[in-house]
């Protein structure tokens, strides 16, 4: 009976993307508000190309850290999709879909800080002032690594919400967010932490795609994602999309975002192949040095 136990759980995972269900991971958590940005945009590309590969739903599994999640996505067994940023660690063991989901827009960064440190943060106009303060960063994200290649000093975590729960301890002194992300996460814990504020006057900068990730031996589930969002960028349906969902309407017009201060940081772990001009997929308002 174990030994049989075994093989279903074993195959049952593969019956079910066979039979057309996508499986991704659910919300880190009841405040994560980004997460259904990411889901629709899957949906709209699978059924983009129903004609082709037929109807299929996507489904959630466990919640996983980051780091889990690749390995599980790269063995193929209970996730099928991943959105990440990317790097070119990533980019060796997971097939990417490079269509910046963002178009870019996660490479702005803004931050997290408690409210009595905002004078502090109103004389940071510099690398070198930055490399002073202690960011929190999730322990398997790229923008880890990306910042303390930059010199910046990191307070790595693996848990998401518990990242909020250290900067509100002052365990670190900011929680660099995606613009699309900072607003509404302050938003849902504005009760819970009401010492912290996001801090939108800085924006640290560096090019940093979302890409849609599916295991390396899935080739026609990466071709069919690719076939789906750039016939939604054809369509116009892709820039409808980032401009009105809930998680993302706020950042428009771009412009008030480059008028901010900014200290625009090199990403190594960028791989060098990666179309950053390419305008149709990304939005480019700062260097793209690397």
């Amino acid at each position: 009976m174990r030994i049989l136990l075994s093989l279903l759980l074993f195959i049952f995972p593969a019956m079910l993307s066979a039979q057309g269900v996508i499986r991704t991971i659910p919300p880190q958590s009841e405040d994560d508000v980004s997460h259904s940005y990411f889901t629709t945009l899957l949906t709209m590309a699978l059924r983009q190309t129903e004609a082709e590969y037929g109807v299929s739903r996507v489904a959630y599994t466990t919640q996983m850290e980051q780091g889990r999640a690749v390995e599980e996505l790269a063995r193929g067994r209970t996730l099928d999709v991943y959105w990440a940023g990317t790097s070119i660690s990533r980019e060796k063991k997971l097939k990417p879909v490079r269509l910046p989901l963002l178009k870019g827009l996660l490479g702005f960064r803004v931050s997290l800080i408690r409210r009595d440190r905002q004078t502090e943060f109103d004389r940071v106009e510099t690398l070198q002032k930055l490399q002073t303060l202690v960011a929190c960063q999730g322990k398997h994200w790229p923008d880890s690594d990306v910042l303390e290649a930059a010199g910046i000093q990191v307070q790595r975590g693996a848990i998401y919400e518990l990242m909020f729960r250290q900067l509100n301890a002052g365990r670190c002194d900011f929680f660099p967010r995606g613009v699309h992300e900072g607003v509404a996460e302050m938003a849902a814990r504005q009760g819970k932490y009401p010492e912290m504020m996001l801090y939108p006057e800085l924006i640290i900068y560096y090019p940093f795609p979302m890409y849609f990730f599916v295991a390396p031996g899935n080739l026609k589930l990466a071709q069919r994602l690719e076939l789906g969002l750039n016939r939604m960028i054809d369509s116009g349906e892709f820039s409808r999309h980032l401009r009105e969902h809930p998680a993302t309407a706020h950042l428009f017009p771009l412009d008030k975002w480059i008028e901010k201060r900014v200290i625009s940081l090199p990403n190594p772990l960028l791989p060098p192949d990666t179309p950053v001009t390419e305008a149709r997929y990304w939005i480019q308002p700062y260097d793209h040095s690397r």
